[in-house]
């Protein structure tokens, strides 16, 4: 089924993609993860999502702070829900190896899901075209991470040629071509001047839509000549810790929003936004109109230095440093606690490596910068 097009009879020359950030597929009480947002997705002619999980009942769990992983039954929910395409190009899709890989591909494929970024031996396509209403839709996923082949799986990384290769692979069979990545720095709220620079060249390229995800927060949105980038969707369904989403450090992580595309023969007609929340069953819903409009309000707030272009290294370095140094070492802590000696060595190298060096510089800088008065 993933290696066809899907097919509908032309009705109007326009659709409308929808797109969501992270699902995990895990909630609190065994609670339904989608019942109170499915009416949000009536006007939707696709919709994609972000699976951080595995669906499997097999495998060998990773040696990881969070090993991501739930029930293979539970795709019928992304089914009833509405979902189309699934991205599974990121980091959580090998926490029960390979043998979690091939069972929820094959879960997927069985109720009728498109998947991206991953191919195996028995699904040999990592990219899918969907056709609504006689306009064809590409999809491609991507995650930042390494070389991943193992056990008859290849897990498509960030590597510029090869999407630019993939993109004019699929620009002679579709009228839009969607890049899915999974990247950027947990709990940061700006995208990299390497990312957006990477998402330029994307769009120059021949893409129209980059929609990215990991950070678990949202991030800007840019448009950019015909394109549209959405840096991070941040979480969709997914666990949270009410107490960091409290307070004035509010890192957000229980906020984000359904991104509403239309797109017709002519192109990128426009977009919109449906702010949404999660509740402590980590169910997202729509929240009150006040909620709404304060989502709105930050989404444009943090996408400004992108549509101005000030987004520099050096800044950037200062707004992510303390939020992903305190992270990976919360993660390390635990791995070290749970697995050992080989962990405290990976930990060591990570502590000295030139972006970790980088970041206790940028430290040094807002501190000093805090001390003059000048943020």
């Amino acid at each position: 089924m993933n290696s066809v097009f899907h097919t509908q009879k032309p009705i109007m020359q326009s659709v409308t993609l929808m797109a969501v950030g992270d699902i995990s597929l895990q909630t609190k009480h065994n609670k339904p993860p989608f019942d109170l947002i499915k009416a949000a997705f009536v006007e939707k002619d696709v919709l994609f999502g972000n699976l951080e999980t595995s669906l499997s009942s097999r495998g060998r769990p990773a040696e990881k702070a969070v090993v991501l992983n739930t029930l293979p039954d539970k795709a019928l929910y992304l089914k009833e829900a509405g979902f189309d395409v699934l991205n599974v190009a990121n980091n959580h899709i090998m926490d029960m190896g390979p043998d979690g890989v091939h069972e929820t591909l094959k879960v997927l494929d069985q109720h009728d899901l498109f998947f991206i970024g991953v191919r195996t031996n028995f699904f040999d396509q990592s990219w899918v075209a969907i056709e609504k209403r006689g306009i064809r839709l590409g999809f491609l996923g991507y995650y930042a991470g390494r070389d991943s082949l193992k056990g008859g799986i290849w897990i498509n990384r960030i590597h510029l040629p090869q999407i630019i290769r993939d993109i004019e692979f699929l620009r002679h069979k579709c009228d839009f071509i969607v890049v899915s990545l999974h990247w950027g720095i947990e709990k940061a709220f700006y995208p990299s001047p390497k990312q957006v620079a990477l998402a330029h060249k994307l769009i120059d390229s021949g893409a129209t839509i980059i929609l990215g995800h990991h950070p678990h927060v949202i991030q800007g949105i840019e448009r950019y000549k015909n394109g549209l980038i959405a840096y991070s969707l941040g979480n969709f369904q997914f666990e949270f810790d009410p107490e960091e989403c409290s307070g004035r450090r509010n890192k957000r992580t229980n906020q984000s929003f359904i991104l509403s595309i239309e797109l017709s023969k002519d192109g990128l007609e426009g977009y919109d936004i449906i702010p949404i929340m999660i509740n402590e069953d980590f169910v997202p819903y729509i929240p009150i109109v006040e909620k709404q409009e304060e989502i709105r309000h930050f989404l444009s707030e943090i996408s400004k230095p992108l549509e101005r272009g000030v987004l520099t290294e050096r800044w950037w370095f200062e707004q992510i440093a303390w939020e992903y140094l305190s992270g990976n070492m919360k993660s390390f802590i635990v791995r070290i606690k749970r697995y050992g000696f080989i962990h405290f060595l990976q930990c060591i190298r990570w502590l000295l490596s030139p972006f970790c060096l980088r970041c206790y510089a940028a430290i040094i800088r807002r501190g000093i910068k805090r001390i003059l008065g000048r943020t």
